[in-house]
């Protein structure tokens, strides 16, 4: 009875998936490699944007602020003093200078902050699947390791190989009995209460 047991107990660990521990490695590499390539992928949109901000800065510094103060020059009489009244000048283009930079910055920053939440998001559902996923695998070896030593204590309790092909079609062949038998008592059993 004792080799009975074993042999279930052989033939459900055999029937088990077989991983390579090494997976368990490769995984957390790969684990290791994507944490490290959403960290590039955050640095590499935080430079993109800051790029454009400061092309924003040199067009506003080399653009717009000439033509607008070309502009204003032209509003302003010949009889204006430019020296007396510059700071008066400039307090009243300034602002309009930097709502202008604030807009256009404002917009960035937005498209910037999507963007990050984006590649965020996408992060986190990768990291939750990979999680579970380094958890499968490392259950899985688990239970490789397992059946390795279970199938070593068997042969030291026996002494002798167990033919595992052999055991399994004795278990076959007496499930299939067990369930003709079954059959046969079902039926008598509904001619009976027929009666």
């Amino acid at each position: 009875m004792k080799y009975f047991y074993l042999a279930i107990l052989s033939c459900f660990l055999l029937s088990c998936a077989s991983i390579p521990s090494s997976t368990v490695t490769l995984t957390k590499e790969v684990i290791k490699e994507a944490d490290n390539m959403h960290q590039l992928n955050v640095s590499l949109v935080n430079k993109l944007f800051d790029e454009r901000k400061e092309k924003i800065n040199l067009f506003i510094e080399n653009k717009y602020t000439p033509t607008l103060l070309k502009k204003f020059e032209g509003l302003l009489p010949d009889s204006l003093d430019y020296k007396k009244e510059l700071p008066n000048i400039l307090s009243s283009i300034v602002p309009v200078i930097n709502r202008k930079k604030d807009s256009l910055q404002s917009v960035l920053n937005s498209q910037r902050q999507d963007i990050l939440n984006q590649l965020n998001s996408n992060y986190s559902d990768y990291s939750k699947a990979t999680t579970s996923l380094q958890n499968l695998i490392n259950s899985a070896v688990k239970i490789k390791t397992k059946e390795s030593d279970a199938l070593y204590a068997i042969d030291q309790l026996t002494g002798d190989k167990i033919n595992i092909q052999k055991v399994e079609n004795t278990i076959n062949q007496s499930i299939d009995k067990t369930g003709n038998a079954l059959n046969k008592l079902i039926t008598i059993e509904k001619v009976i209460t027929e009666k």
